[in-house]
């Protein structure tokens, strides 16, 4: 960036020794009286005052037009830097590395934006900057996830569906921690809210962070039956297999048992092997296999499920509203038909034996993108005490229950990044809902 000497100041310099000569040639001639010479010096001394004026002038203006151009955000500016078209060469280098410098901080600040929103999109938890009259200015992914929507820029877009997150948003303060309770199209969700506050631009800004606590909650306590689900299986086998195998051996035994033994031993050998079922039950809820992803159609999933479950379909009535009726989805087909035949076969229970019992699958897409499938009966309410406990593993109403049907259904959603939920429980309509990615 250094000029070689003799470039940077020659203009100027040049007009003000220019300027000097003639002052003193003027003040020469007045000396001597030699009037008729102030012809010559005079035009010269003005020349001399606007060749040094217009240079200020120019550098005057270039300095304006720089800070106007970044005023404005735009950095594309260039000096020219020939010393034989411009004069004062020194100034647009000085200019032009001034640019350079703005540039580089601009870069840099950039890419630390860039870095800390990578944070703020990777962080498990929503978070919302916002400032007291409610306009927000940024929402990572995570906090658009749990509010269902793809923007938001004013808590007021969230009066109509979630009203309870509005107010909360609206009126929390720094230091403030405050618990919502709210349902949503992906599920009932108690959230927790807390601020801070931050300046930004020298205005008072508020930093929100958002957690779902419930699917904290369900994520622990899925780990925590299959941990306790692993323990058991092992124990309860290890403990079966020999009463099983010594039972089996004696029943088969080439020598005639006594009617009292060989009742005893075959009472055995059937609660042996009950016992080992249910067992079983255990493994397939604590070893599901991660999805096999495949694109297939919703209304064959449905068609599968009903052919499936439906074996009286004369006398039950199914109504099927896909839409659109092409909608796709991503999933494991095998399991995702498990979850739906499951739903059927509680939908077809809970009617059973009435004249107007009706089922009804509906599918849809939420503003989200998401598949939202709703399977729902009219057998009347589930009572209070067990829709508490009817995703909870092995808890079962029917005397010939596993109680792992729901569970299991719920826990293939949540593998698949979805959920299962009683979305509505009347004396009219009993409604599951999944969500699909």
């Amino acid at each position: 960036m250094k000029l070689p000497k003799g470039i940077a100041y020659r203009p100027i310099a040049t007009w003000s020794v220019i300027l000097c000569v003639a002052s003193v040639a003027c003040g020469w001639v007045v000396a001597q009286g030699l009037y008729p010479l102030m012809l010559a010096c005079v035009p010269l001394m003005v020349l001399a005052v606007w060749r040094i004026l217009h240079i200020y002038g120019n550098s005057i203006r270039r300095v304006t037009f720089m800070f106007d151009a970044i005023e404005n955000d735009d950095l594309s500016f260039r000096f020219n830097e020939d010393p034989s078209k411009v004069d004062n060469t020194m100034l647009n280098v000085a200019l032009n590395r001034i640019k350079e410098i703005l540039s580089q901080t601009k870069a840099r600040a950039e890419e630390r934006e860039r870095y800390y929103q990578l944070i703020m999109e990777s962080a498990q938890t929503g978070l919302i900057t916002l400032n007291d009259t409610g306009s927000v200015y940024q929402a990572n992914g995570e906090a658009l996830r749990i509010f269902g929507v793809s923007q938001l820029h004013h808590v007021r877009q969230l009066e109509h569906s979630l009203p309870e997150v509005s107010r909360a948003l609206a009126t929390i303060r720094p230091g403030d921690k405050l618990r919502v309770s709210c349902t949503t199209e992906s599920g009932d969700m108690a959230l927790m809210l807390g601020c801070s506050k931050i300046m930004l631009e020298k205005r008072p800004r508020r930093v929100i962070s958002v957690s779902d606590i419930n699917n904290e909650l369900n994520e622990i306590q899925v780990e925590s039956w299959n941990k306790l689900s692993r323990i058991l299986t092992h124990e309860i086998m290890n403990s079966l297999a020999p009463i099983t195998s010594l039972s089996d051996t004696l029943l088969h035994m080439d020598r005639a048992l006594e009617p009292d033994l060989e009742r005893g031993l075959e009472t055995i050998s059937a609660t042996s092997r009950r016992l080992m079922t249910f067992v079983e039950g255990y493994r397939r809820f604590t070893r599901i296999p991660a999805p096999q992803r495949e694109p297939f159609e919703v209304r064959e999933l449905v068609r599968q499920a009903v052919v499936l479950t439906a074996a009286e379909e004369d006398a039950l009535r199914i109504h099927v509203d896909i839409e659109p009726a092409e909608t796709m989805i991503y999933a494991d087909k095998a399991q995702l038909g498990q979850v739906m035949v499951n739903l059927l076969k509680n939908a077809r229970e809970a009617i059973a034996g009435r004249h107007d019992g009706e089922i009804e699958i509906r599918s849809r897409i939420d503003a989200a993108e998401h598949v939202i499938i709703e399977i729902s009966n009219n057998g009347g309410a589930i009572p209070a005490e067990v829709t508490e406990n009817i995703f909870t593993p092995f808890y079962t109403t029917k005397p010939d229950g596993s109680g792992i049907g729901l569970s299991l259904s719920r826990r293939i959603m949540q593998l698949h990044g979805g959920s299962l939920r009683l979305s509505c429980n009347t004396d009219r309509r009993v409604t599951f809902t999944l969500q699909i990615e």
